[in-house]
């Protein structure tokens, strides 16, 4: 019995009892329950519980607009540096041209227009084509420029002078033998094989080297009549004003044969003009000095060629079949 009574008999706690000394307790604990354990950490309180629910979200709200406004500043700085960019052009004028002058004369730069290549080595250093001149100038003088050579003196003032030669643009130069002098709308040319003869002078075919490359639709035959004449050596026809100023200025001599019809090309001016296209220069109508001397002009293909110009590509049109009388 004495066993008994010792085994019911409770066993002594440690630790203090009191509700209130034991952290965290709302309600006195369980007689039986084994003391706490001083190394657990101690739960938290409900405000603390509260509080740690509250700061998570906002540090996450804090977080969130920290990055909204890191890349708001992300997107303004590019779109202020593409801005900058786009109106940089706008701001730089566009560059004047500066005006083309002729180059310095030399024989190298006269060798392929008189039927020898240039040598391969100078073909990749040729200067670039010269922008188009504003508008084409009337007959007249150039400041400073080279006189006519002393060799072709009585062939100029022979053969139309400035009006259907130009000013010469050129001091006259000496290719593979040969004397040559440049002007506005020829080429003269001096052939030491032809000495003593007519043909010891003669102008370069410039309207044949002009249009290297393009084809010209040809005329139908047809008899020729006082205001329009066929040329069966190149199936061309010339009437109007052009045959009257061709036959006027020397004709064959001087202009050689037509080797394309009358047709409307635009210019290094910009404008469209009436042309025809003759072995040794290009004929221009110009309304604008209709009743003048210069309705009719001769174009200006010795500058174009000793410049390197550019040169138009017009197509010209079907020719319209002349009729029979």
């Amino acid at each position: 019995m004495s066993n008994r009574k010792q085994r019911e008999k409770p066993q002594y706690v440690g630790g203090s009892r009191n509700p209130i000394a034991r952290s965290g307790a709302d309600a006195p604990a369980d007689p039986d329950a084994p003391p706490p354990d001083s190394d657990a950490p101690a739960k938290a309180s409900p405000a603390h519980r509260m509080g740690h629910q509250v700061r998570q979200p906002l540090l996450g709200w804090i977080l969130a607009l920290v990055g909204f406004l890191s890349m708001l500043m992300v997107i303004v700085q590019l779109w202020a540096n593409g801005g900058q960019r786009q109106s940089a052009p706008q701001a730089v004028a566009a560059p004047t041209r500066a005006p083309v002058f002729a180059p310095t004369p030399t024989a190298e730069a006269s060798q392929m227009l008189l039927g020898e290549a240039m040598p391969a080595d100078q073909q990749a250093q040729q200067t670039p084509q010269a922008a188009p001149t504003a508008a084409i100038p009337a007959v007249g003088s150039v400041p400073d420029a080279p006189g006519v050579g002393a060799g072709f003196h009585d062939y100029y003032n022979a053969h139309g002078g400035l009006d259907i030669l130009g000013v010469p643009i050129s001091a006259p130069l000496t290719v593979n033998g040969r004397e040559i002098q440049w002007f506005e709308r020829a080429r003269v040319e001096r052939w030491p094989e032809y000495v003593g003869t007519p043909y010891e002078v003669q102008l370069g075919r410039l309207g044949v080297e002009y249009t290297a490359g393009r084809q010209f639709a040809s005329q139908q035959f047809f008899v020729s009549q006082p205001d329009m004449r066929f040329f069966a050596e190149t199936g061309h026809a010339l009437g109007g004003a052009f045959l009257t100023f061709w036959a006027q200025s020397g004709g064959l001599d001087v202009f050689g044969l037509p080797i394309s019809e009358e047709f409307d090309e635009v210019l290094p001016d910009g404008k469209a003009y009436r042309v025809q296209y003759f072995e040794r220069a290009r004929l221009e109508l110009h309304s604008e000095a209709a009743g003048t001397p210069y309705e009719v002009q001769a174009g200006l293909l010795g500058t174009a060629l000793y410049r390197n110009e550019s040169r138009p590509k017009t197509i010209q049109p079907v020719p319209t079949v002349v009729p029979l009388p």
